[in-house]
C-alpha cells in the first residue's frame, strides 16, 4: 500500500480526446455504451476446497474498558492489556488455521487476521467454535464485491448535465471546500479533468499499484462527481470544485473491463476513510452483507460522513449491501425499474465521463447514478455544511421530479436550492408542480 498526495499536472504525451476506437462523425458521437460494473470471482471466495475467514481480536494497546465500537467484547479481568499477536498465534494453532495476512482496524480497536482453511472441515461448525472462543472478537467469511454554456467542448454532449441548467446552479454552488471520498478501483490521477481535484490517494489492493492510474471504473466515477469546469477541455462534473480522495479497494481486469474486490480490501480502505474524514463517501459497489464493513460504515456516520451507495439492480434493492443499510443513501438508475420508497433514483444511462489516458467515454449503470448523487450532495453540503445524510436524502426525495414515465428522479436544481433554503428562484417554474407534497 502506498499513500500519495497528488500534485496538479498532466502526463507527458497525453492529449484529451475521445477514447481510441470512438469517432465523432457529422457531429454525432458513435460510442459503445459500457456497462460499468461486472461480477467476477475474487480471492477469498470459497473454491477448490478452501475457504477464507476474517477473525478479529482486541488490539494490543486496548484494555477491556477501552474497546469501543462493538458488542460482546471478551472480558479482561482487571483491565489487563491485551497481547493480540499472542492470541492470534494461539488461535492459529488451536484451530489449525493458515494466516494469509494480518492488519489493524485501528478505529475499532481490533487486530484483524485473514486465515485460510484448506481441509474439509464443516465451516459453520468451525465458525461457531471460533465465535465462542473468548479470545475472538468477531469471525466472518471474506465476501466478494463488485464495483457498480461552458467552454468545455463535449459539454453539449452531456445531456444529463447540460439539461439541468447546471451553469446557473454553479452560480450557487460548485462543491468548493467539500471533500468526497471514493472507495472503488484506482483513478487516473493525471487526467486533466481530475489532476487538480484529487488531494489524496491510497492503494489497498496487493501488487496492483502500477494499474492505479489506468483503472476505468473509478476514473469514470470521479469524472461524474468532479470533472473541472471552464478548462477548455472535455466535460463538466456535477461539483467541479470538489476535492476528491481515492481509496482503491477493487482490482480491475482491463481486457474484460470487470472489477472485483473483497471485504478485506474494503475494510482496510474504510479504516483509512475514518482517518481521512471526507465529508461524503461514494460507494459504487455492492455485495453480500458484511458485519465488519457495516460496523465501519456506522462509525463513519457517527463522525458525520454522508454515505452514498449503489444498488445492485440484478436483485431487490433491500438485498443490496451496503445500500440496504438505513444509514446509507441508496441510489439506483432512473430507468432500472426500482421505484421503492426511500430509494433515490438518478440519471445513470449514457453518462459522458472521464476515461484513463486523458480520454472520455459513455458509461451506464447504478455506479454512475451514485456518483451523480454524490456530486449533488457535495453541492448541497457547500450551501449548508451541517446537513446530515438523513436531511440530504429527505431533500433529494422531496424535490424529485416526475420523468416521462412518471418515475420520481433527482432534480439537481431543486435539491440544491432546497439545501440553500431558497424558494427555487433559479429553477424552471414548470418543475415546481412535480414536487412531492
Amino acid at each position: 500500500m502506498r499513500a500519495s498526495l497528488i500534485r496538479p499536472g498532466t502526463r507527458p504525451g497525453t492529449r484529451p480526446g475521445i477514447r481510441p476506437g470512438f469517432q465523432l462523425a457529422g457531429g454525432v458521437l458513435l460510442l459503445l455504451i459500457l456497462l460499468v460494473s461486472s461480477c467476477t470471482t475474487v480471492p477469498g471466495s470459497a473454491s477448490g476446497g478452501t475457504s477464507t475467514l476474517l477473525l478479529t481480536v482486541p488490539a494490543s494497546d486496548a484494555t477491556s474498558s477501552a474497546i469501543m465500537g462493538f458488542s460482546g467484547a471478551p472480558a479482561r479481568p482487571g483491565g489487563r492489556v491485551v497481547d493480540s499477536d499472542r492470541m492470534i498465534t494461539g488461535l492459529l494453532q488451536r484451530y489449525r488455521l493458515r494466516r494469509i495476512e494480518q492488519f489493524p482496524i485501528s478505529h475499532l480497536n481490533v487486530e484483524a487476521v485473514v486465515v485460510e482453511i484448506s481441509d474439509q472441515r464443516d465451516l459453520k461448525v468451525l465458525m461457531r467454535a471460533l465465535s465462542l472462543d473468548a479470545r475472538v472478537e468477531s469471525v466472518q467469511q471474506v465476501q466478494p464485491y463488485r464495483a457498480l454554456a461552458y467552454n468545455d467542448p463535449y459539454f453539449s454532449l452531456q445531456d444529463v448535465v447540460s439539461g439541468e441548467s447546471i451553469e446557473t446552479i454553479h452560480e450557487l454552488a460548485t462543491g468548493k471546500d467539500v471533500v468526497v471520498g471514493i472507495v472503488d478501483t484506482g483513478v487516473d490521477r493525471w487526467h486533466p479533468e481530475l489532476a487538480d481535484r484529487i488531494i489524496y490517494s491510497k492503494d489497498f489492493v496487493s501488487d496492483d499499484e502500477a494499474d492505479f492510474d489506468v483503472d476505468e471504473h473509478g476514473t469514470a466515477v470521479a469524472g461524474v462527481i468532479g470533472s473541472a469546469a471552464n478548462n477548455d477541455l472535455g466535460i463538466v462534473g456535477i461539483a467541479p470544485e470538489v476535492s476528491l480522495m481515492v481509496f482503491k479497494a477493487c482490482r480491475e481486469d482491463h481486457p474484460a473491463r470487470q472489477t472485483s474486490c473483497d471485504s478485506v480490501s474494503i475494510i482496510r480502505a474504510l479504516n483509512d476513510v475514518l482517518s481521512q474524514q471526507p465529508d461524503i463517501l461514494n460507494l459504487s459497489l455492492a455485495g453480500p452483507k458484511d458485519p465488519m464493513i457495516a460496523r465501519l460504515l456506522r462509525a463513519a456516520v457517527s463522525r458525520g460522513i454522508v454515505l452514498v451507495a449503489a444498488v445492485d439492480e440484478d436483485q431487490p434493492w433491500q438485498q443490496s449491501f451496503p445500500a440496504s443499510m438505513p444509514e446509507v443513501i441508496a441510489v439506483a438508475t432512473a430507468g432500472g425499474g426500482n421505484t421503492s420508497g426511500g430509494l433515490v433514483l438518478a440519471p445513470g444511462a449514457n453518462m459522458l465521463t472521464t476515461s484513463p489516458g486523458a480520454t472520455y467515454g459513455f458509461k451506464s449503470g447504478s455506479s454512475m447514478a451514485t456518483a451523480y448523487v454524490s456530486g449533488v450532495a457535495a453541492l448541497m453540503k457547500e450551501t449548508t455544511p451541517g446537513l446530515t445524510a438523513a436531511q440530504i436524502q429527505a431533500m433529494l426525495l422531496r424535490t424529485s421530479r416526475l420523468d416521462e414515465n412518471q418515475v420520481p428522479v433527482v432534480d439537481l436544481c431543486l435539491a440544491v436550492n432546497s439545501a440553500a433554503n431558497l424558494d427555487y428562484p433559479m429553477c424552471p417554474v414548470s418543475r415546481n408542480v412535480a414536487l412531492k407534497q
